[in-house]
């Protein structure tokens, strides 16, 4: 057996670091770290739950973006009967074994895909996994003929009983995947057909350019052209296997798992009672009675400036207007940075230095404004800062490069904000998938306790591919 992730790239001493941490004031911890808010966690995991279960749709959670058993448990939900997630390493799904194990004991159904097309390196391990879960526990990916070749090829000792394939269709991303009507669909449908170790689980597809959309009317039509393209993939593979005119009536449908954050979060728009709410709901309801649509998605327990900037959903809901849905306060993870030096005159505008550069932050721009972050205004809960529909005045991170940032001050100079040398600030990420790779654990507070900047636990985050 090959030594797993947790051996390769062991995680710290979670004791210790709760003994370092817990109890502290954010303000008191070295610079740069990163910080979660569980309460905004919450709110977005259950606002997320609560709309595919009022749709009728099943939901199947991304841990890619925060890499942590305990996020994956509030993604899934606490009073959950199965347990369906999507990984995009090899390490997540070993790290989360032991509590998947958990899961099946307390009775529940686990599934859990692995989110790349199948490589043969990856096999021994996902096996090992698939041996230890049970039958049909772990999915992969095709999108090539040759994928189903090696699997078909893989030893039934190492691999017991089926492999369920979940079978890439792009629908314009351009990513993995093939179009619907490619003859690439069909060689991957021919070869299934006289497969004896796999068999078709699922279509899957990544709507990863939704994150241009600018408005909930955007999100919802990549919604349902997304969902559109997947029946399409899948009523061809169907057609050239002849397995709708064989299916029986009992049958399990086959799955189809469309989504990305945008257009995942953008269901909930569907539960507000507009004729362009029941439309979709109406289209949604039809496709499911053929197949079983479920949604996935992975940065939206944790947002960031990118999810932002696609308004997939307004900043608060129309029947319940003290009810926020995409607004700053959504936003439920921060990067905490320190002033390393100031620059009141350097350029025409003001500037800062922050010891915190590209492989803090990111590289990733964001399409609403010109930076790399936006200084939230902590230390106080609410207050004037940086908003790309609103005054456009504030610190953003303008400038960056991989172990500085420089902040710049924009909008009108009498009314900035003034720093100072060792000052802590807080910044709002563009894009949380990448912020989070070059630490070891999240500080986390909860905004919902008396006294929001006190660190009440550590999360490790899982390493490794």
């Amino acid at each position: 057996m090959s030594p797993t992730a947790p051996f390769f790239y062991p995680s710290p001493s979670e004791a210790a670091l709760k003994l370092h941490y817990i109890g502290k004031s954010i303000q008191d911890v070295e610079a740069p770290a990163l910080i979660i808010d569980a309460a905004v966690v919450r709110r977005n995991c259950r606002l997320m739950l609560e709309a595919t279960d009022a749709l009728g749709l099943s939901f199947r959670a991304h841990v890619k973006t925060h890499k942590t058993t305990q996020l994956s448990k509030l993604q899934v939900g606490e009073d959950a009967k199965s347990v369906k997630l999507v990984a995009s390493t090899v390490s997540e799904i070993e790290n989360l074994l032991p509590w998947l194990l958990e899961c099946k004991a307390d009775g529940k159904d686990v599934n859990i895909l692995y989110g790349l097309p199948v490589t043969p390196s990856s096999i021994a391990r996902l096996a090992v996994v698939a041996r230890t879960l049970g039958e049909c526990s772990v999915g992969v990916f095709v999108d090539h003929p040759d994928h189903v070749k090696f699997l078909e090829a893989v030893d039934a000792s190492t691999w017991p009983g089926h492999i369920p394939v979940w079978i890439n269709i792009d629908v314009g991303y351009h990513r993995e995947g093939i179009p619907a009507q490619s003859a690439q669909l069909a060689d991957i449908a021919y070869t299934l057909t006289s497969a004896k170790r796999t068999h078709l689980a699922g279509m899957y597809t990544h709507m990863g350019h939704s994150y241009g959309v600018s408005s909930p009317e955007e999100a919802l039509k990549s919604l349902s052209h997304e969902l559109e393209g997947l029946e399409e993939g899948a009523i061809e593979f169907l057609k050239i296997t002849g397995a709708h005119k064989t299916r029986s009536a009992n049958a399990e449908k086959v799955c189809l798992s469309i989504g990305a954050t945008p257009t995942a979060t953008s269901v909930q728009n569907l539960l507000e009672d507009t004729e362009g709410a029941k439309q979709y709901r109406a289209m949604i309801e039809k496709v499911n009675q053929s197949f079983a649509v479920e949604l996935h998605a992975g940065v939206y327990p944790v947002m960031d400036m990118q999810q932002l900037a696609t308004r997939a959903r307004p900043s608060q809901s129309p029947s319940s207007p003290t009810k926020s849905l995409l607004s700053f306060s959504d936003l439920g993870m921060r990067t905490l940075v320190e002033v390393a030096s100031l620059y009141p005159k350097r350029t025409e505008k003001p500037e800062a230095l922050i010891a915190a550069g590209s492989i803090v932050l990111g590289r990733e721009p964001c399409k609403s404004y010109p930076g790399w972050g936006v200084v939230s205004p902590w230390p106080l809960q609410d207050g004037p800062h940086y908003d790309p529909d609103g005054s456009r005045t504030g610190w953003i991170v303008g400038r960056i490069s991989q172990e500085h940032g420089v902040l710049t001050w924009e909008g009108p100079q009498e009314q900035m904000r003034p720093l100072e040398l060792g000052q802590k600030l807080l910044v709002w990420p563009n894009h949380a998938c990448i912020a989070g790779v070059n630490f070891g654990w999240y500080l986390v507070v909860d905004s919902d306790k008396p006294d929001p900047e006190t660190i009440r636990d550590i999360w490790l985050r899982w390493r490794g591919w």
